[in-house]
């Protein structure tokens, strides 16, 4: 029978010589180093994994910050194994002070986006995931945010699927507009339709009462929201080519609200059509010789 008080002794003194083996060489010290590293930071992501599917921003901040630290701190050690400067860097790691000043230096924009990053984490003006519009020096961008690292935002642009990298300092200081702020509200769209003057002005706003109403989107968020008024549908001008209804469209979300109003349009289309009461109104010239 094996003795394991004996396997033990021999797995020590097998690690204890392999210490020795690589600490007594900085090239393979400084590789086992990086594969540490390497290790660490696969780690931090398996920790904090199931947080960032949940959309936490905080738990991808806080993965980022570690990652950052982790970098840092075994990238200083490898520098320190060149003779060179060795000095610098045992004096940064001796004085907290100097940590500070030569980070504040260095760093002084990278700090304020890691500073920004947290306040955006712990305040949570959007999640991961939540559809913004946000202005950035002018330049508007409308998207969904993908990623909060402890430097930068990533939204992906709805326009062109393109990642839109926002560093944090900027995202903080901006108005954003947050779709998904409110979860427990309803997604609010108005659509607008014009018919003729000579159209029947009841019928046509029964049609598309009709039309919104009986649209399984809509139905869902209403029955969801507990709404029971009837779709509103009101005269919004009387113009030049015709009168112009606005109809409110509800839904739970915005993507749904777009896809909604165009199958609503088609609808219109196809009851319109069939129906010699009711015309589409359009821009037209009557020439009079």
């Amino acid at each position: 029978m094996t003795d394991p008080n004996a396997n033990y002794e021999e797995l020590k003194e097998t690690t204890k010589g392999f210490l020795q083996l690589v600490t007594s060489n900085n090239l393979y010290y400084a590789l086992f180093l990086l594969i540490i590293l390497i290790v660490l930071v696969n780690l931090t992501n398996l920790i904090f994994r199931p947080f960032r599917k949940r959309g936490s921003m905080l738990a991808a901040f806080l993965s980022g910050c570690i990652k950052v630290f982790l970098v840092f701190t075994i990238f200083m050690r490898i520098f320190a194994l060149v003779p060179i400067l060795e000095d610098f860097t045992n004096q940064i790691f001796l004085s907290s002070s100097l940590i500070v000043v030569v980070l504040g230096f260095v760093f002084q924009e990278g700090l304020s986006n890691i500073v920004h990053g947290f306040i955006l984490s712990v305040f949570k003006p959007f999640k991961i995931g939540d559809r913004v519009v946000v202005n950035v020096d002018g330049t508007t961008i409308t998207g969904y945010v993908k990623e909060v690292t402890p430097r930068h935002t990533v939204i992906q642009n709805v326009v062109n699927s393109a990642s839109m990298v926002v560093p944090n300092a900027k995202m903080d200081m901006s108005v954003i507009g947050n779709s998904y702020y409110d979860h427990s509200s309803l997604s609010t769209a108005f659509l607008d339709v014009t018919i003729t003057y000579d159209s029947n002005l009841e019928k046509a706003i029964g049609m598309l009462q009709s039309a919104v109403a009986s649209h399984p989107g809509v139905i869902r968020a209403r029955t969801e929201k507990k709404v029971t008024d009837p779709v509103s549908v009101m005269v919004r001008e009387l113009g030049e080519s015709g009168i112009a209804l606005r109809a409110t469209v509800v839904t739970l979300t915005v993507e749904e609200n777009f896809a909604v109003c165009s199958d609503v349009r088609r609808k219109l289309v196809e009851l319109i059509a069939g129906d010699p009461e009711v015309q589409f109104a359009y821009p037209h010239m009557q020439v009079v010789r």
